[in-house]
């Protein structure tokens, strides 16, 4: 029997969290301070997401192809260029608004490119035999997420916002440590002749899985919602008399609720079809994004960050399961990737047009659209979402009820 690795892994989904915290959810309180405003922050964020979008199927069809890439190598990679610009940022401190968009737009770049292959470096564990609690992984992840969110909050206040690449460079140097020491390794398949890498069409790809592709049209949707809030929590926190570190504290609210969640996934899969967990996360999507929008205060909007347990907390282990399940085996990658570039997509959709919503009209504005659109993803959710036997799904159950059965 393979060894378990899911302390490894939840420490690797730990550390990212705790990154991308201090880069993404605290982006516009940095970049504020250096001269950007909440449009320009949406297009530098855009941007990253685009690219990231771009480079992610390449990479996912690298690693169904090729034995000796892996999930392993993507983050290693992407953890180390990270640290490496925030170095530079620290070195430029402030220089000019257009440098430091270049050198922080490129690690968020990456800090979006990582973000499938996590999910996959999970799954490629369990495809290759280990022991892994996945719930319990992504659970640490969100510890991780809610530490980082509520301690940051404060120090961001106290320290000021130029502490931030530094803080960065140091996690993600971290964080490439720990991955290379994970012990997961992928081996080459013998049996078969070596497969050629060739540029996957996207559109061959979706064809194939034709109700995937409404899946991740729903993921756009709800993802966008879910982007507007965290990338505009201080935009949205300020109105209502709140600070960075009411935001901070919100976030770190969230992530405790969704790591409730998460430790009980396999709970909650016994009791209810997967198909259908992932439906209800799209309602309470729309119910957070519609209640911050009609919260008059900060303890009513601490209040409904709890929307976060059935929401993100279903959805993030949901998602990673279904397409793992959905996707025959030279694709798994694939689907992971294709389904981060869903999220992407939606995030860019959300950066790029939530800034330029508020400068033009306001945070309620931003807000009315977000539950609108989430709304929209949910109902395409439940329309596409394929209710059928999931069987490998129940497979991974079973695995994790023979590990962990008498502690849950």
């Amino acid at each position: 029997m393979k060894k378990n690795v899911t302390l490894y892994y939840g420490i690797i989904m730990a550390v990212y969290s705790l990154g991308f915290v201090v880069m993404s959810a605290f982006s516009s309180v940095y970049l504020l301070s250096v001269g950007l405003s909440s449009g320009e922050i949406g297009i530098l964020l855009a941007v990253g997401g685009v690219i990231s979008a771009v480079l992610q199927p390449v990479v996912g069809i690298l690693m169904d192809r090729h034995p000796f890439v892996s999930g392993k190598t993507v983050l290693a990679v992407c953890s180390i260029l990270i640290a490496v610009f925030g170095i530079m940022l620290m070195l430029t401190p402030g220089r000019s608004a257009g440098l430091t968009s270049v050198l922080y737009g490129v690690p968020i770049m990456l800090l979006y490119l990582a973000q499938p292959f996590l999910n996959a470096l999970g799954m490629e564990a369990l495809n290759l035999g280990y022991e892994l609690n996945f719930g319990v992984g992504k659970a640490m992840g969100s510890m991780g997420y809610a530490a980082a969110s509520y301690v940051f909050g404060i120090v961001s206040v106290k320290a000021g916002p130029r502490i931030i690449p530094s803080v960065f460079a140091l996690v993600y140097f971290l964080l490439t440590v720990i991955v290379l020491a994970y012990p997961v390794k992928k081996k080459a398949d013998t049996s078969s002749p070596a497969k050629k890498f060739v540029l996957g069409n996207p559109y061959t790809f979706l064809t194939r899985y034709k109700r995937l592709a409404g899946v991740l049209l729903g993921l756009v949707c709800i993802y966008y919602s879910h982007t507007l809030i965290n990338t505009f929590a201080l935009q949205i926190v300020t109105p209502k008399g709140g600070s960075s570190a009411d935001m901070g504290s919100a976030a770190a609210i969230a992530a405790v609720c969704e790591l409730v969640t998460m430790l009980l996934f396999s709970v909650y899969m016994k009791k209810v079809r997967l198909v259908n967990l992932l439906r209800i996360s799209g309602i309470f999507f729309t119910l957070k994004t519609l209640f911050s929008l009609t919260v008059a205060n900060i303890p009513g909007f601490f209040l409904i960050q709890g929307f976060q347990m059935f929401g993100w907390g279903l959805l993030a282990i949901g998602i990673v399961y279904y397409v793992n399940e959905y996707t025959a085996e030279d694709d798994k990658a694939q689907g992971q990737a294709y389904a981060g570039i869903a999220m992407t997509f939606g995030n860019v959709i959300a950066t790029f047009s939530g800034g330029r919503i508020i400068d033009a009209f306001g945070v309620d504005m931003m807000l009315i659209v977000g539950t609108v659109i989430s709304a929209l993803g949910t109902v395409i959710l439940w329309v596409f979402l394929e209710n059928r036997h999931h069987s490998e799904v129940k497979d991974y159950i079973k695995r994790e009820e023979i590990i962990y059965g008498r502690t849950l």
